[in-house]
């Protein structure tokens, strides 16, 4: 394949990628803003709050804040996959709150501890369910963050599995002569016949 198809196929592949990643972001916003306004309004309507409430509230506001701006990180140009740690810290955050809500939430365990009327469960469960998307975007953003992290450290120059010194990215090839390429002075000088 010549360089010209190679980089069209990198840049399809960028490309997905960045469009995937836009997709999961916006996954995780919408899933967080959800998450935290049911579960403001469970605190606010409800004086037994429990540990795990807050705990869930604490991380979607969290999540909220910070994907208000990593939303638009796929479309700067620059970008290679620098949030792959956030992401994978808050995909263990989120699976936490995933078990929370599991553990509060389901089977009758909802009736039991929630007041009397039934609209109270059914935002208990769309906090779980909105909990499963957050989490399950959160780690589809791993994964593509981890593909474009590593795919850009493979193309860029000067990192471990670059080839450098291709004749198609126009660099000197490299030699164990350090003076070979440059025209410096070798280990002797040529002039008057000293080592150097």
């Amino acid at each position: 394949m010549d360089s010209a198809g190679r980089k069209r196929a990198t840049d399809t592949v960028q490309r997905l990628l960045r469009t995937w990643l836009s997709l999961n972001n916006v996954l995780i916003l919408s899933s967080s803003a959800i998450v935290t306004g049911i579960l403001a309004h469970f605190i606010r309507k409800f004086h037994e709050r429990g540990t795990h409430v807050i705990f869930q509230e604490v991380i979607a506001v969290v999540t909220l804040f910070l994907y208000l701006f990593a939303v638009f990180a796929p479309a700067l140009k620059g970008y290679r996959g620098y949030l792959l740690p956030l992401n994978l810290a808050l995909s263990y955050l989120w699976l936490t709150n995933l078990i929370f809500s599991s553990q509060d939430y389901s089977g009758h365990r909802c009736h039991y501890h929630s007041p009397a009327y039934i609209g109270h469960c059914r935002l208990k469960h769309a906090v779980q369910a909105f909990n499963i998307v957050g989490f399950t975007s959160l780690l589809s953003s791993v994964v593509a963050e981890s593909l474009m992290w590593f795919r850009s450290r493979r193309s860029s120059p000067g990192t471990t599995g670059s080839r450098l010194g291709d004749g198609e990215k126009g660099s000197a090839p490299l030699t164990s002569n350090p003076g070979a390429t440059t025209g410096a002075p070798n280990a002797t000088n040529a002039t008057n016949g000293t080592r150097v």
